[in-house]
């Protein structure tokens, strides 16, 4: 018995959630620091404006690390049967991996700036001034074929005429100034835009900084997490960052490649079918499509709105479209793309979207799933250090049928007992 207890050892899980209760209290203490006192709101303005173009590097960095990975290790591979220039394909596999991921990230940007960037401020410009018109030729449509039914037919129009009012102030007030000003920005505004277009170049420099010089980060981190913290502290905490970098990085990543797959999927599908708004609604459930399990339904919406009032036909087709998509993205894109990185199941990201949603809004729902994967794997981790110890089974599905565990720390399931 006194030997079980020497090898039992927390400490490592104390100072891995002490370590995360201090981060969390700094952050909440400094918050409420820089909300109260408006010369630290100040001066923490201007630092981090001082520093966005080199979170923008990091921030692109990281986006980029897993392709800049692959390139790498597919250019090794390629290159290792090459015994003459071997050691020349080794020093320049990484500078060539950051450059083609560079250039890609670049033209991507280019491309929704150049291509999608106007066609979707045209579109938006020109539903504000329509939208009055279609609803009118909507509540006509259902007039014709609700004559049998006027309460009905009453009740749409009311419907229709103050839905099309909220949209078209909402558009007119909130989304066409903005779009305006980034437009503008972009083409008058030379002082805002010449400022954007600096952080951006000085973020790519940054970047690819960053992605030459990562394994020299991760040696600086790791000294100092060796020299600040015990030794079995230090390779619990190493874990918990490898495992939060998979389940972050793996979600984020994977969710923006695949909501640009399904945004460019619908737009096509669209095209198609002439459905109306293409561009709008296709950015529509591409951006909403990054939140999960709700996003794809908060983004049909609004769109299913919007095609309606131009055409009621067009937007049952629509309906029809997007299930069909959605459904594809659920059972085959989604799953070849993602995986499971987070390790939860249905019903914990549902609990952590709904819950990190309502405390935080928006945000709460992009970043709720992740987070708390990290928090369930935190709590999964301690559960099973301590069950190793009592030398009981450590998985979830052992427990199923348990009854009860006996004197001798064995496992009594129902059926065992009942037979």
């Amino acid at each position: 018995m006194d030997n079980n207890k020497s090898t039992w050892n927390i400490r490592p899980y104390l100072a891995m959630g002490l370590t995360a209760f201090i981060v969390i209290g700094a952050s909440i203490i400094l918050y409420f620091f820089i909300e109260r006192y408006h010369g630290a709101s100040e001066f923490m303005g201007k630092i981090m404006s001082a520093l966005e173009p080199i979170l923008i590097g990091i921030f692109i960095a990281y986006l980029l690390n897993p392709l800049e990975r692959r390139i790498e290790a597919f250019i090794r591979k390629k290159t290792a049967k090459s015994t003459k220039h071997k050691t020349k394909w080794e020093k320049a596999s990484r500078p060539i991996a950051i450059t083609l991921s560079v250039l890609f990230f670049i033209s991507l940007v280019a491309f929704i700036l150049v291509l999608i960037g106007p066609k979707l401020y045209e579109t938006i410009e020109g539903l504000v001034t329509t939208l009055p018109r279609q609803a009118q030729n909507t509540v006509a449509w259902i007039k014709t074929y609700m004559e049998n039914n006027s309460y009905i037919a009453k009740y749409a129009e009311d419907i229709i005429t103050e839905t099309t009012k909220y949209v078209q102030t909402f558009l007119k007030t909130e989304i066409l100034p903005r779009s305006k000003d980034i437009v503008t920005s972009v083409t008058s505004g030379i002082v805002v835009f010449l400022k954007a277009l600096l952080n951006f170049f000085i973020g790519i420099i940054v970047c690819i900084y960053v992605l030459s010089e990562k394994d020299h980060f991760k040696g600086i981190f790791k000294k100092a997490l060796y020299a600040f913290f015990p030794k079995r502290a230090s390779n619990v905490i190493l874990k918990t960052f490898r495992k939060s970098d998979e389940i972050f990085g793996g979600f984020f990543i994977g969710k923006i490649v695949d909501s640009m797959i399904i945004g460019v999927l619908t737009y096509i599908v669209l095209l198609i079918f002439r459905i109306p708004y293409p561009v709008l609604v296709s950015v529509i459930v591409g951006v909403t499509n990054v939140i999960p399990f709700f996003g794809p339904y908060i983004g049909s919406v609004p769109s299913t709105l919007l095609i309606l009032l131009a055409s009621p036909i067009k937007a049952l087709y629509f309906l029809i479209i997007i299930l069909i998509i959605q459904q594809l993205d659920g059972n085959i894109i989604g799953p070849k793309i993602l995986g499971d990185k987070t390790g939860l199941s249905s019903f914990w990201v549902i609990f952590a979207i709904l819950l990190a949603g309502g405390v935080f809004g928006f945000w709460g729902m992009l970043f709720g799933v992740p987070a708390f994967g990290v928090i369930y794997y935190i709590i999964d981790e301690i559960s099973e250090h301590f069950l190793s110890k009592k030398k009981l089974p450590p998985h979830s599905e052992q427990y199923n049928e348990l009854d009860y565990v006996d004197e001798a720390g064995k496992v009594v399931e129902k059926k065992a007992e009942n037979q």
